[in-house]
């Protein structure tokens, strides 16, 4: 399993941090993925606010076996404009080498009904 082997590949979390321009970025590229898990219709031509806020990387230690394969982690805590769901985590996955039309991969989403220390997942 693919997602096994990434998951144990990756090093200790970082301090949480402030979200980073990047980290924006990275949401940017994902929101229309953000906007399906929150059953959000997408609006032509236009994008919603989602914020990142904060955020924790994880990546492989320069030392193991493979080291560089696996790239970074992100795992970003968003302010959303839904109601219902005003706060998620996003884990987005950067690979180091690209492969595909984006340069990072959507992994999963947690939605939560009030605000929460980011953790990973």
């Amino acid at each position: 399993n693919k997602q096994a082997r990434l998951e144990a590949a990756l090093g200790p979390p970082s301090k949480t941090m402030d979200a980073s321009e990047y980290a924006q970025e990275l949401v940017m590229i994902v929101s229309r993925t953000i906007e399906s898990h929150l059953n959000l219709l997408p609006v032509p031509g236009k994008r919603r606010d989602f914020k990142a806020t904060q955020m924790i990387t994880r990546s492989v230690d320069g030392s193991s076996k493979g080291a560089g394969e696996n790239g970074t982690m992100y795992y970003i805590k968003v302010k959303t404009p839904v109601e219902k769901w005003p706060w998620i985590f996003v884990k987005v996955h950067e690979p180091p080498l690209v492969t595909g039309v984006s340069r990072v991969k959507f992994e999963a989403m947690k939605k939560m009904d009030q605000e929460y220390k980011l953790v990973t997942f």
